[in-house]
């Protein structure tokens, strides 16, 4: 019986010497251009794509990476030291920890917080690539590098807003993956990669409960895969590793009166809410798919760019076939090369389900497309039936004299040479669709750097005026806070301007102490004309001015 580790060892085989029958010149071609150069070289430029991005004020800064940047500044000068990202009890605040330091000798810039996410992103592409080597192909690996080397909207997003728990927690989770797979196939026998293991697992639980699929799939993969070698010792090595990597949770879970993390989670999940099925489908396959895997366009997918949901979801469900037959022809060792692969998709499934149970994929489809994000690590092992396709038909070989006196054969290869062209034409149609995506997000440029002089204007005016306590609403606030390094203090109205989320809390009471406040509310909203119908109580209009997209109330407050 040939099993069908034959193939994996054929493709390794072909992909490493495809190229040298093509004679001496290709000989040298193959020995200068190595999967390790090219994925060097296009991660390289990747990265370099991403830093001239944060140059030119792309994306642009939100509230959130405001509230990331204060815990950073208090961080750097002694005054908090939080365990989680301010205003709720859960996601760790270890970017901040990163950018701390950095904010205390280059200052307040967007930038700076965005130097540890850069950081994170190459870490990210070095982590992929030998994850991707470990389970398939070096050459795979580069495609796969080059394929995160292209950056949309949302993807670009997630990897560079400086909020934390995107981009910390994919490079952790490629770190858990390929720790888990390395642990799999038995190519490292350290003690310490048990340690590390536990690590990454306990940092995650921390950090960003959105990466969990990912973690559950990694224990089943260390348990059953080395079920025969998992002494004690490596268990607590393991269990000791997970207590420091998930100890602020620990501690901070364990203080008394704190809610419960867990709780806490849960209750805002939003897998209560309702919403019909067919609307959450809608976002998470249509839209949450190609939206994450970076196919759209800023803030938008167009009709033609959303086959790439169900095009994910068939290859997706090819791969696990592919997978689940693959391991039960192969043998014990090659069980746990298959058995790796499948962990490697159950986490993308898994992530999948999560997000589709959640009502944010029916609700805010196109905001919470970042939910999926971790599905990047996946996105190689959802892709390998395409590459794995077309590498066996570069290898094949057909009979000269296979026509009428051959029929069958002359059907086989009829039909591999349309599922060839099929290939082809999926893999051009993703690749075009990225490349298309990342210029739609460079063409976008012009609109975000127009945002980001609105906001220097604008805090401008009013630390210019004086004005440095204001009411405003939540993706305004701490943006503004962070940026004039805490000058100007803020709380946060909702659309009936009553008090709303404040993520750093002390802010409300000096706002409502003081005599001279602002309202600053975005004339893009209805919040100005609310205003104007029903002024709070406690205050007089004394000035109205408009500034750019900001409609000011200056007004005197009473006690």
């Amino acid at each position: 019986m040939v099993r069908s580790v034959s193939n994996d060892r054929l493709r390794n085989y072909g992909e490493a010497t495809a190229a040298l029958s093509g004679g001496p010149n290709a000989q040298r071609v193959v020995r200068i251009v190595t999967p390790g150069r090219l994925a060097t070289a296009v991660g390289l430029a990747g990265l370099l794509y991403r830093v001239l991005l944060v140059a030119f004020d792309v994306p642009p800064a939100n509230s959130d990476e405001g509230t990331a940047g204060l815990a950073a500044l208090h961080i750097g000068e002694g005054r908090h030291w939080p365990v989680f990202f301010y205003g709720q009890h859960y996601m760790g605040a270890f970017h901040s920890y990163l950018a701390a330091p950095l904010v205390q000798v280059f200052g307040v810039h967007w930038w700076v917080m965005r130097v540890p996410a850069l950081a994170m992103y190459a870490l990210f592409l070095i982590l992929l690539y030998q994850l991707t080597r470990t389970l398939y192909t070096p050459w795979f690996a580069a495609f796969s590098v080059a394929i995160m080397a292209f950056g949309s909207d949302r993807v670009i997003k997630s990897q560079l807003i400086g909020a934390g728990g995107y981009s910390d927690v994919a490079a952790a989770t490629a770190a858990l993956m390929a720790a888990s797979a390395l642990l799999a196939l038995r190519r490292t026998g350290g003690l310490g990669i048990y340690f590390g293991w536990g690590l990454l697992a306990g940092y995650i639980v921390w950090t960003h409960w959105l990466a969990l699929p990912y973690v559950a799939v990694a224990v089943f993969l260390l348990g059953w895969a080395n079920r025969e070698v998992l002494t004690k010792g490596r268990l607590l090595l393991v269990a000791a590793g997970f207590a420091l990597g998930a100890a602020p949770l620990i501690w901070y879970n364990l203080r008394p009166g704190h809610p419960d993390s867990l709780s806490v989670l849960l209750s805002i999940s939003g897998a209560a809410e309702s919403a019909p099925l067919v609307d959450r489908l809608h976002g998470a396959v249509l839209l949450g798919l190609p939206l994450s895997s970076g196919v759209c366009g800023p803030s938008r997918c167009e009709a033609w760019q959303m086959w790439w949901g169900p095009g994910y979801l068939t290859l997706l469900i090819a791969a696990v076939i592919m997978g689940a037959v693959s391991f039960r022809q192969a043998d014990t060792q090659d069980r746990r090369l298959h058995a790796s692969r499948l962990a490697l998709l159950a986490g993308g499934g898994l992530t999948l389900i999560a997000y589709v149970l959640s009502a944010s994929s029916a609700l805010t489809p196109v905001e919470s497309a970042r939910y999926l994000h971790y599905g990047l690590i996946s996105l190689p092992a959802v892709l390998w039936p395409l590459w794995a396709g077309l590498s066996l038909t570069s290898r094949s070989v057909v009979p000269r004299n296979f026509g009428a006196n051959h029929p069958t054969m002359a059907r086989k290869v009829g039909g591999g040479f349309v599922l060839t062209i099929a290939r082809v034409a999926t893999v051009g149609a993703f690749v075009g669709s990225l490349l298309v995506a990342t210029g739609q997000l460079v063409l976008h440029q012009p609109q975000y750097a127009a945002e980001a002089v609105e906001e220097r204007q604008l805090k401008d005016h009013l630390l210019a005026a004086g004005l440095t306590r204001i009411y405003t609403e939540y993706w305004t606030c701490n943006r503004l806070a962070y940026a004039s390094a805490e000058k100007i203090r803020c709380a946060v109205v909702d659309d009936n301007l009553n008090p709303g989320h404040d993520r750093y809390r002390p802010y409300r009471a000096q706002v409502e102490q003081a005599d001279r406040v602002a309202y600053v509310l975005p004339r893009t909203s209805g919040l100005p004309d609310t205003f104007a119908r029903s002024t709070p109580a406690r205050v007089d209009i004394i000035e109205v001015q408009d500034v750019g997209e900001y409609r000011v109330f200056v007004c005197h407050q009473r006690p």
